[in-house]
């Protein structure tokens, strides 16, 4: 599929996510990423897993126009990546077929509807934590899919940044709701902020997985630096840095990267379970 062609294919998609019409769209920032951001996921899992890149099935939960589920699939064993908007389920979807990849399907679902037991050994959630109103049932869900010693790799917004993400609005993330909308319809790059609301702080992320004690969270930076959506620029570089040696600069990270793995319980606890 050319970029002319799925350029097309985007202006007919309707009820595209409110911020994926502001700005350049994920088509469009993301999409020539797909490799990339593939790349780092995997670099990234390396040290936490005991199976090669080509063993992994591998669910990309939220997974916007495929690219990043199809780039996987180039890789690794099977590919599944769910999306709830339809418009972007089926664009993916399309995509998937012209790949030529017969192990990636990418599926018009959300996550609350993830009812696999065991099936994955990684899952991501690039960029999706933020959009999930009730963290604890999706982390629940996606922790009951993975196998024992499976991963889940999250990179996800800190909601105590300035510069909100989505819509790029000083303090956005900051205000209750009903000023946060008011605020973006005022400037003018949209009308109903809940749908990104959902950034947590360090605390909040930690009190999370502390709630699900089966999966063992590690906050991270990046295996690759060269391999972020930036390119490794030297605030980056810089701000990796003192992450590796001041772990408490996490807390005003831009972003929060972790990998958390589920816990191998011994066979006779899980059979009770």
């Amino acid at each position: 599929m050319t970029a002319q062609e799925t350029s097309a294919q985007e202006q007919k998609t309707e009820h595209r996510p409110q911020y994926d019409a502001h700005g350049d769209s994920m088509l469009e920032s993301r999409g020539p990423l797909a490799e990339q951001l593939c790349r780092q996921a995997l670099a990234t899992t390396e040290p936490f897993r005991s199976l090669a890149a080509e063993e992994l099935a591998v669910l990309d939960v939220g997974c916007g126009y495929g690219h990043t589920a199809i780039e996987l699939a180039r890789t690794c064993r099977k590919v599944v990546g769910i999306e709830p908007s339809l418009p972007l389920a089926e664009f993916g979807a399309r995509l998937a077929e012209s790949s030529g990849l017969d192990h990636v399907e990418i599926l018009h679902r959300s996550v609350e509807e993830l009812e696999e037991e065991e099936v994955f050994d990684l899952v991501i959630l690039d960029n999706v934590l933020e959009h999930l109103p009730n963290a604890d049932d999706s982390l629940e869900r996606i922790s009951r899919s993975l196998k024992p010693g499976g991963l889940i790799y999250i990179v996800v917004p800190n909601k105590l940044w300035p510069i909100e993400h989505h819509y790029f609005l000083p303090f956005l993330g900051y205000l209750p709701l009903p000023l946060a909308n008011a605020y973006l319809r005022l400037s003018g790059r949209g009308e109903d902020y809940e749908d990104a609301s959902y950034a947590p702080t360090l605390w909040g992320l930690r009190r999370m997985f502390k709630r699900r004690p089966e999966l063992d969270m590690h906050l991270v930076p990046p295996a690759d630096i060269s391999l972020t959506m930036a390119g490794g620029p030297w605030h980056y570089r810089l701000g990796v840095a003192l992450l590796e040696r001041l772990p408490i600069f996490w807390w005003i990270a831009k972003c929060f990267l972790v990998v958390a793995v589920k816990k191998s319980a011994p066979l006779d606890q899980r059979q009770a379970e």
